[in-house]
């Protein structure tokens, strides 16, 4: 059964922000009102099977609350505004009317990991001055799970060192018996897949077993059943299949009967199958801290393995057939040479059968240059970077509020955020609705919201605020009609460039 996570939030353009899930609908024929919602929808296929933990997987990311959400104007490519989490959007946002694009996606970037579908979706919209759009985002899944499952016959006929690895460009995942057991499922972005199978018999000798599967797609949820006949040999006839069924296609992939080419323990010799990091790649990331390296049987690092990474020393560690090696710090934009020489890994249990040396060669993505600052500068007399305290009966004489905004003032938005002071405009604004009657835009008043905060600001027309470069209120009636209380007021300054900053003002009034 689908599950459909439905969260609505509403965004208004030029209306008062700052104010959490409150929805302004007051103002002139400007006002831009997007009602927005995210729907989480699709599944991967289930498992045949009970006992895997795939539902588990699925509910640990599919959250709405834990998506990010961002709005991006679609003419500019600009993020007008995001959120990490869309548990902490607001109903109110700022906007004006253009084409945006709104996008969310769950949790998580890793390209290959445990419990981690992805989730994302867009939707654009065109945001018209006096008309109400309503528009959903639906997260569909694009990456790709993977459930490996044994049967009772693979069990009783192998030892528990048998390694299942599932590999693509992007990464590694090792299923060994416990996981298996455990029912963990593994998640990929898209991109063909490897399978190596590998391990022991209880009756001698040993299992090698390669497979790809090419195509594939978002949603695909592939699972590998392994089996095994009890006369010592596997039997992929009806073994491996891919399950694609969330797709709507009945299609199955099975691998022909295996070919054991049994070889002497004692000379066999590990060789590289697959490395986490692909051979020449590019952008890797530079918080990057290991390499996987996949062999074709299980392995031990030599205790004297001299590793490096441009010559600087790595340690590194075997568990079955992967051998993870820890990379020091890695600088952005750098070459680097990673060198594995003959001798450091062996073949587990046989010192004397050596791989050959490994080099793998990669490059960090360049840095990523820090957004600029806003161009935009909020500075009081006091009380804005920490509280400052007055007493009724000696208030400063003179209390001065600046804002300086060179590419000139498109809103400035005040949020009264303390209780006896919203009591008071319960009193002065009784007739204005309540959800109107605590934040006000400086810039964009009509009439009655001019007639009260025009006369506390010293404001006689939305001009005296709107284009504006350079502006300071004197505020010393505001100090006065503060309740004996801490008195938070919010402060943004949003300029003609879309650029923002936000500032409290605290003031603890005393008797």
């Amino acid at each position: 059964m689908k599950k459909i996570i439905l969260t609505s939030i509403i965004l208004t353009a030029l209306v008062f922000s700052g104010c959490k899930r409150e929805e302004l609908g007051y103002g002139k024929t400007e006002q831009v009102e997007l009602a927005l919602s995210i729907v989480s929808d699709e599944e991967f296929s289930p498992v045949p099977d009970e006992g895997t933990k795939s539902d588990a997987d699925l509910n640990n990311n599919n959250d709405v609350n834990e998506y990010s959400l961002a709005i991006v104007r679609t003419s500019s490519g600009e993020t007008v505004k995001s959120w990490d989490r869309f548990a902490d959007v607001p109903t109110v946002v700022t906007l004006e009317p253009a084409e945006y694009r709104v996008d969310a996606k769950s949790p998580g970037d890793k390209a290959v990991a445990w419990a981690q579908p992805k989730y994302a979706g867009s939707q654009t919209v065109t945001v018209v001055a006096g008309q109400t759009q309503s528009i959903a985002v639906t997260c569909g899944i694009t990456n790709m799970m993977v459930t490996v499952k044994c049967t009772e016959a693979f069990l009783n006929e192998m030892n528990d060192d048998f390694t299942i690895t599932v590999s693509s460009k992007d990464g590694v995942l090792v299923w060994e018996k416990n996981i298996v057991e455990a029912g963990n499922s593994g998640f990929f972005d898209v991109a063909p897949l490897k399978i190596d199978i590998k391990g022991t018999r209880k009756t001698g000798g040993s299992i090698n077993h390669q497979a790809s599967i090419e195509t594939v797609a978002a949603k695909d949820h592939h699972v590998f059943t392994v089996d095994a006949s009890e006369t010592g040999y596997m039997d992929f006839t009806d073994g491996i299949s891919i399950d694609y069924s969330l797709n709507g296609r009945e299609e199955d992939i099975h691998i022909d009967g295996l070919e054991e080419n049994p070889v002497d323990d004692e000379v066999a010799v590990p060789e590289v199958s697959a490395s986490s990091i692909a051979e020449g790649a590019a952008d890797v990331p530079v918080e990057t801290a290991s390499v996987a390296i996949t062999y074709t049987t299980n392995v031990s690092v030599a205790s004297d393995a001299a590793i490096t990474l441009n010559d600087q020393p790595c340690t590194a560690s075997a568990s079955g057939n992967v051998v993870t090696v820890t990379l020091p710090a890695l600088t952005a934009g750098t070459s680097y040479t990673l060198a594995v020489p003959a001798g450091a890994v062996t073949r587990a249990g046989a010192a004397d059968a050596a791989a050959d040396a490994f080099t793998l060669h990669f490059t960090t993505a360049a840095a990523v240059e820090e957004p600029e600052e806003p161009n935009i500068t909020i500075t009081a007399t006091a009380g804005l970077d920490e509280p400052v305290t007055y007493s009724k009966a000696s208030l400063p004489s003179e209390f001065n509020l600046t804002v300086e905004a060179p590419a000139g003032i498109a809103n400035f938005i005040v949020d009264v955020k303390s209780a006896g002071l919203r009591a008071l405009l319960d009193t002065v604004l009784g007739t204005v609705p309540e959800k109107d009657r605590y934040t006000v835009d400086l810039a964009n008043m009509d009439a009655l919201k001019l007639g009260f905060w025009g006369e506390l600001f010293g404001i006689s027309d939305n001009s005296d605020v709107k284009g504006q470069t350079s502006k300071t209120f004197a505020i010393g009636a505001f100090l006065e009609a503060m309740p004996v209380e801490t008195n938070k007021i919010g402060v943004k300054i949003i300029d003609s460039e879309g650029a923002s900053l936000s500032k409290t003002l605290t003031i603890i009034m005393t008797e």
